[in-house]
C-alpha cells in the first residue's frame, strides 16, 4: 500500500522538472532511434598507441642489437684492432674508430662506424641526450655508407638509419612534452637542422610528430605503407587562423585544415663527408619528406626507395574526436564556426595543379569520417592517384537543403579563384563530385539550372515583385535561383533521395525536426520578409514544416519536388549506386529504389548493402570504375589498372590493419 501512495504522490507533483525529464527521455529515444537508421561517419575507425606491444618491441630490439655485430662491421673492427674493445666498450671503440677513419677512410668504414654508434646509443639509458647523440651519429653515419660507391650492406646500412632515426625522434617527442619546451629545439640542441621538401610540412608549423609504426589503425581495412630508407610519420600540423607569420605565408594553400594529421617520411642527410671529420662542421639536416612525393631519397643517386605510410596519417585524421562530435552538433546546430571549423571544401594535401578534383560530400548526421575507406583506397591505387586529387566538403547537416548547397556552392567558387585565378588549369574543369544520401541531393544542385522553379516552390510572391533588403534579396536569390557550377563536369549519386526519404515523414523525423534548433538569423530573416511581404511568402508546404534538413527530405518536400523537375546540366554527365538490402528488397533501409533511381544516368550499380554502404569494396570499385571512364580509359588501361599487379606498383598493401 505505501507504495501505490507513493507512485499517485508522485502523479501529482508532476511539474516542469517532470516534464523537463520526459523530454530529456523522448531525445535519448530520438538519438537511438538515429543511431540505428542513419550513418554517421567510420564509427570503427580508430587509430592508437598500444603502449604495452611497443615497449615489448623495443626491449627484443634493444636486446637483439646489443648481442650482434655484422661481419662487415667486424672485418673493418680486426683491421684496427678494436673487435675486443667493442665487445665491453661500445662507445670506447666508436671514438677510437673515428679517429682513425677521418685519416685512414676505408672500404664499409661509415657502416661500421653507424653500427658502433647505434650499439653505444642502445648502451645508454633510454632517451637520455647522450642516447640520442649517439642515434644522431648513427644515422648520418649510416646515410654516408649509402653514399659510398660499392657498399657491401646498403640494406644494413638502411636498418641502422631507419633505428637510429626512430629512437632519436621518440627521444625528441617524449622530451618535449613538459611545457616550454618543443621538439625542434631538442633536436637542434643535438646538432641537426629541420628542413621540408613540401611547405606544408614546414617544421616550423609541425607541433608533434608520432612514428606510423608506433600507431595501429583499426576499422580501416588496407593499411598501404612501403619499406625502404627513412621512417613513416604522421606530422601533426597547427597553423593559427589569420595568422601573419611569415612561416605561415609560405603555405601556398589555405585550404588544408588548421589542425591537420599529415604523412611524412624522415631521412637524416650528412652536412660533409668522413674523411677529415666534415660530417661534423656542420649540423646535419633531418629532411622531412612527403608521403605523395619523391619515391627516391635524396642522399645519393643510387634510387634507393623511400619508405612510406599513406593510411596511418589519413585514419589519423579522420579519427579525431572533433569530427565525430561535428555530426551530431551540426545536426542540431549549424554554428560549426563554435566548434573551431569552418563550413568549407578541405583537402589533405595541397592542391595539385594537373590533377582532377574528386569532392566528396557527406549525408546527413555525417562528417568526411564517412569517406574515410574510400578514399584510402583510391589514393593507393596507382593510376587513379596520379590523375585525380581527393578533397571533402565539411557542413553542419542540419541546415535546409538550399542553405547548404549554397555554401557548397561557395566554397567551390572560392577555392578555383583561389588555386586558379586565371582559370587556366583544365584539369579543374574536369572535377568529379561524389554525393552520399543528402550530399547526392547538394551535388546535383552543381549541376542545375533553376529558373524560376525552385524560387516558385518555396515563395509564393514573384521575384519581381518581391521585397527585401538589398542584402536579404541577394541571398534569396542565391539560395533559390543559381546557374550551374561551370567546372563540375560528372556527379556519381549514392544512396541518393532524390524524391525523399520515408523515414524523414514519420515519428522518428518529426521528432528529430522538433528538437533541431533554428539559427536566430533565420528566423529574423524570415520575419522581416513577412513584414515586407505578407504572412504567407513562404508557400504552405513550407509554412506547415520547420525550415531544416529533415523537413526538406520528406517524400512531400516541395523543395525535392522542384529540384527533381530540374533537368541536369546535358554537359554533365552522371551516374547512380544504388545499395539494395537484398534481391527482393526495393530500400535499403532507409531510402527507397524509386526514390534513389533517377533517369538519364549513364550507369546505375545496384550493390547489396543498407544505407551505410558508401564505404564497401563493391561501392570503391564502382567509383574507380567511373573514374577510369572518366580519364577516357579505354578497357585495357581499365583492368590493369584494377589488377593486382598494379595495386602493387610502388606500395605494399597490408592484408589486415595493424
Amino acid at each position: 500500500m505505501p507504495q501505490v501512495f507513493a507512485r499517485r504522490e508522485s502523479r501529482a507533483r508532476a511539474g516542469p522538472e517532470d516534464r523537463s525529464t520526459r523530454r530529456a527521455r523522448s531525445s535519448q529515444f530520438v538519438l537511438v532511434c538515429l543511431l540505428l537508421i542513419v550513418p554517421f561517419g567510420c564509427t570503427g575507425l580508430s587509430v592508437r598507441e598500444p603502449v604495452l606491444r611497443n615497449a615489448i618491441a623495443d626491449r627484443k630490439d634493444r636486446l637483439q642489437a646489443k648481442n650482434e655485430l655484422s661481419a662487415e662491421t667486424g672485418a673493418v673492427l680486426v683491421r684496427f684492432g678494436l673487435l675486443k674493445t667493442a665487445a665491453g666498450d661500445p662507445a670506447g671503440a666508436a671514438r677510437s674508430l673515428e679517429e682513425k677513419l677521418e685519416a685512414e677512410p676505408v672500404h664499409d668504414g661509415a657502416l661500421a662506424l653507424a653500427e658502433l654508434s647505434y650499439q653505444a646509443g642502445l648502451f645508454e639509458r633510454a632517451r637520455s641526450p647522450k642516447a640520442s647523440a649517439w642515434y644522431r651519429d648513427a644515422a648520418v653515419l649510416a646515410a654516408l655508407a649509402l653514399e659510398e660507391q660499392g657498399g657491401s650492406r646498403p640494406d644494413l646500412a638502411i636498418r641502422i638509419h631507419n633505428a637510429a632515426v626512430s629512437r632519436l625522434l621518440r627521444a625528441s617527442q617524449a622530451e618535449a612534452r613538459p611545457p616550454g619546451r618543443n621538439w625542434r629545439a631538442i633536436l637542434e640542441q643535438q646538432g641537426i637542422a629541420l628542413a621540408a621538401a613540401s611547405p606544408h610540412l614546414n617544421p616550423a608549423q609541425i607541433v608533434n610528430l608520432r612514428l606510423a609504426t608506433d600507431l595501429r589503425v583499426k576499422g580501416i581495412g588496407h593499411v598501404y605503407q612501403r619499406t625502404g630508407l627513412g621512417v613513416p610519420l604522421v606530422a601533426h600540423r597547427v597553423v593559427p587562423r589569420d595568422s601573419n607569420t611569415p612561416d605561415v605565408q609560405d603555405i601556398p594553400d589555405e585550404f588544408l585544415p588548421h589542425d591537420l594529421r599529415t604523412g611524412a617520411t624522415a631521412v637524416m642527410m650528412p652536412s660533409g663527408a668522413l674523411a677529415g671529420g666534415q660530417w661534423r662542421q656542420a649540423p646535419a639536416t633531418l629532411m622531412l619528406l612527403d608521403s605523395f612525393g619523391q619515391k627516391f631519397d635524396p642522399i645519393s643517386d643510387k634510387k634507393f626507395e623511400l619508405a612510406c605510410d599513406r593510411t596511418t596519417p589519413l585514419a589519423a585524421l579522420m579519427a579525431g574526436r572533433r569530427l565525430a562530435m561535428l555530426e551530431w552538433t551540426g545536426l542540431f546546430d549549424s554554428r560549426f564556426n563554435q566548434q573551431g571549423l569552418d563550413t568549407a571544401l578541405y583537402m589533405s594535401r595541397p592542391y595539385e595543379p594537373g590533377k582532377i578534383p574528386v569532392i566528396f560530400v557527406h549525408g546527413l548526421v555525417s562528417s568526411p569520417r564517412a569517406w574515410v575507406k574510400t578514399i584510402n583506397e583510391l589514393e593507393n591505387s596507382p593510376l587513379i592517384e596520379s590523375r585525380y586529387q581527393f578533397w571533402v566538403f565539411l557542413y553542419p547537416t542540419g541546415l535546409p537543403i538550399p542553405s547548404s548547397a549554397r555554401r557548397l556552392r561557395e566554397s567551390l567558387d572560392r577555392v578555383r579563384n583561389v588555386v586558379d585565378p586565371l582559370h587556366t588549369d583544365q584539369a579543374l574543369d574536369r572535377t568529379v563530385m561524389v554525393g552520399h544520401s543528402m550530399g547526392g541531393v547538394l551535388a546535383k544542385m552543381m549541376a542545375q539550372r533553376t529558373g524560376n522553379t525552385l524560387w516558385d516552390a518555396a515563395i509564393t510572391v514573384p521575384r519581381e515583385r518581391f521585397r527585401a533588403p538589398p542584402d536579404l534579396d541577394v541571398g534569396f536569390s542565391k539560395l533559390l535561383v543559381f546557374e550551374p557550377v561551370p567546372f563540375v563536369s560528372r556527379l556519381i549519386f549514392i544512396a541518393t533521395p532524390h524524391r525523399g526519404s520515408p523515414i524523414a515523414d514519420g515519428p522518428v523525423g518529426w521528432l528529430v525536426s522538433g528538437l533541431m534548433r533554428r539559427p536566430l538569423e533565420q528566423a529574423e530573416r524570415l520575419a522581416e520578409i513577412e513584414a515586407l511581404n505578407g504572412p504567407n511568402v513562404l508557400t504552405r508546404e513550407l509554412r506547415m514544416t520547420a525550415l531544416n534538413s529533415i523537413s526538406s527530405l520528406r517524400t512531400d518536400s516541395p523543395i525535392l519536388a522542384a529540384l527533381d523537375r530540374i533537368p541536369i546540366e546535358p554537359s554533365v554527365r552522371y551516374h547512380s549506386i544504388i545499395p539494395l538490402l537484398s534481391r527482393k528488397s526495393d530500400s535499403d533501409g532507409v531510402v527507397d529504389y524509386v526514390s534513389s533511381h533517377i533517369e538519364g544516368a549513364e550507369s546505375e550499380k545496384i550493390v547489396a548493402g543498407d544505407h551505410s554502404s558508401q564505404e564497401t569494396p563493391e561501392v570503391t570499385r564502382e567509383i574507380r570504375r567511373i573514374l577510369l571512364e572518366h580519364l577516357g580509359a579505354d578497357a585495357t588501361m581499365a583492368k590493369n589498372a584494377r589488377s593486382k599487379r598494379d595495386e602493387k606498383v610502388g606500395l605494399a598493401e597490408a592484408k589486415s590493419p595493424r
